[in-house]
Order: C-alpha cells, then sequence, then structure tokens
C-alpha cells in the first residue's frame, strides 16, 4: 500500500465557513482536515475542468424533466451527441491519453460528481463492469445506457453488454 505524501498548508478563512466546516465533518464522523483535503481534492480532480470545459450544473428533477420531454430518438441522439465529444476531450485534457484505466476514472468521476445516482464498479477476468442505480426512470436509464455505450465505443473502440430496468443499468465491455 502505497502512501500520499502531505505537506502542511496554513491559510485563514472567514469564521462562517470554519463553523460549517467543523459542522459538516462532525457530521460525517470525520476530521476537518480530512474534510479540507476531499474538498481540495474535488477542486483538484473535478471542479477546475469542469470549470475549463463551460460544464453547467442542473438539478436531478430538471434534467428528468429534460429527458422526460423527448421523444426515444430525439433522447438517443442527445445521449450519442454527449458521449462521443465530451467525455474523449476530457479524458485526452485530464490524463493525456485513451487507456481503459483512465475511461474508468472518467466514468467513476462522473457518478461521484453529476449526481446521476450511484455507482459500482468491478474488474474482474478480462471484464469491467459498472452497476448504477439512479432515480431518473425508464428514459434516464435508456440514456445513461446509450451515454455510456457511446462513450466506451469512441475512446475505447468496445462494445458493451447492457441490461436496463427503470432505475437502473448494468454495463459491462472487454478489457
Amino acid at each position: 500500500m502505497s502512501s500520499k505524501k502531505t505537506s502542511t498548508f496554513t491559510f485563514r478563512i472567514d469564521k462562517e465557513y470554519e463553523k460549517v466546516l467543523r459542522e459538516e465533518a462532525q457530521s460525517k464522523k470525520i476530521t476537518v482536515n480530512t474534510l479540507a483535503n476531499q474538498i481540495f481534492g474535488d477542486y483538484v480532480e473535478w471542479q477546475r475542468y469542469m470549470e475549463r470545459f463551460g460544464t453547467i450544473v442542473l438539478s436531478r428533477d430538471a434534467f428528468k424533466i429534460v429527458l422526460d420531454s423527448l421523444d426515444e430518438k430525439n433522447l438517443l441522439n442527445l445521449a450519442i451527441d454527449i458521449g462521443e465529444k465530451a467525455p474523449k476531450e476530457f479524458i485526452l485534457f485530464k490524463w493525456k491519453g485513451m487507456a481503459t484505466d483512465n475511461v474508468i476514472k472518467f466514468i467513476k468521476m462522473y457518478f461521484d460528481h453529476c449526481g446521476y445516482g450511484t455507482h459500482d464498479q468491478t474488474r474482474a477476468e478480462g471484464k469491467v463492469t459498472f452497476s448504477i442505480r439512479h432515480d431518473l426512470g425508464k428514459k434516464g436509464s435508456l440514456f445513461l445506457k446509450t451515454f455510456l455505450e457511446t462513450l466506451i465505443k469512441s475512446t475505447l473502440g468496445k462494445s458493451c453488454n447492457s441490461t436496463v430496468t427503470a432505475n437502473s443499468l448494468v454495463l459491462s465491455f472487454q478489457d
């Protein structure tokens, strides 16, 4: 197991921020230092890239309304358009290469930060599998399935096997 190198970094913050950070850390049963490290990590690994890519924040409910307003053809076209372009550009910009590990990291970051739902990922016997649970309904499952299949095809040139329900998706591809 490798340990991360750390350094001491001292700075001042508003008292109100300190109060909120201490309350949040206590509610999560972690130290303020751990919480601050998570916040900085989120910025370094995700937010600064999203700002550069012009990403907007949309509530889950608003996204579901958009998906529900689309017929199936337009929904699939939207998922394909998004899956072909943005992930590839982001992966190349952040990691400088289109390796399987980078695509997996992107998908994990995508679900950790975008609020589409929870995910679990396994990698065994030459196969990568993602299980996704969300509250976006059947059209959300269809969107996510098409988006992820397009993302994997456009970045790795690999086909996927998928199983879809109203609020979940299991997707796998060969490593």
